[in-house]
């Protein structure tokens, strides 16, 4: 006995419940931007500073800052970092700048201020944690903010979750809810376009865009 096919609809309706089930993804940035400030004292030639970020439940992430030079007192230096892996904000615990001195007759070395900035896509940046770092260092040690109390980085709200994207639909801060990834976020419904017509970020549904892929037929009029 033949059974008929799904509709449209069912389809349509068994891919969202699908969508559903699936953990929601974090807005991540890819690119952050160090500014830090020295103090009275130069960074002396061969020593080490790292940029080091704790995040929940996964291991510390390390970016080295120098690569050998001295950094003159009273100077800021700011480095741009392009991350291979995206970061949740939102997952950060705590962040810190490792020094390691050059050599034992080094000087210690200190801070000013030091500051992360994310840069998200399609927003202004903001400061890692709201969070400035300073002090001083003497041989090896690290500088680090506080730790954040793990309920201080569930979502609070909607946009705590948005990946600004429109496409794959409006994620939803719902830490209740079965669906919800570690930080209480539920992934939202992708967008359902009409009939032969596709989403893309910059332009929303829109028709196929057809390519002419042979000669262009001739104006149909009457014969000369």
């Amino acid at each position: 006995m033949n059974r008929p096919l799904p509709s449209l609809t069912i389809w349509t309706m068994l891919l969202a419940l699908a969508w559903t089930t699936l953990p929601a993804a974090a807005p991540t940035v890819s690119h952050l931007q160090v500014r830090i400030t020295t103090g009275a004292a130069e960074l002396t030639a061969g020593s080490v500073v790292e940029l080091r970020i704790y995040e929940s439940g996964r291991s510390v992430r390390r970016f080295p800052l120098t690569h050998g030079e001295s950094w003159p007192r009273d100077s800021t230096r700011v480095i741009p970092l392009t991350l291979s892996e995206g970061l949740d904000p939102h997952a950060v615990a705590r962040i810190a700048l490792y020094f390691r001195a050059a050599g034992p007759s080094s000087p210690p070395w200190e801070i000013g201020a030091a500051e992360v900035d994310v840069e998200p896509d399609n927003a202004p940046p903001e400061r890692l944690l709201n969070a400035t770092l300073s002090g001083v260092i003497a041989q090896r040690g690290e500088l680090t903010t506080e730790e954040r109390d793990a309920s201080a980085m569930r979502c609070a709200s909607d946009a705590d979750c948005d990946d600004h994207r429109s496409c794959n639909g409006r994620e939803r801060c719902a830490p209740r809810n079965r669906a919800a990834d570690s930080r209480g976020c539920v992934k939202g419904l992708p967008l359902v376009c009409p009939v032969n017509q596709v989403c893309s970020e910059d332009r929303g549904c829109h028709g196929l865009d057809n390519a002419v892929t042979g000669p262009a037929a001739a104006p149909v009029g009457p014969s000369p």
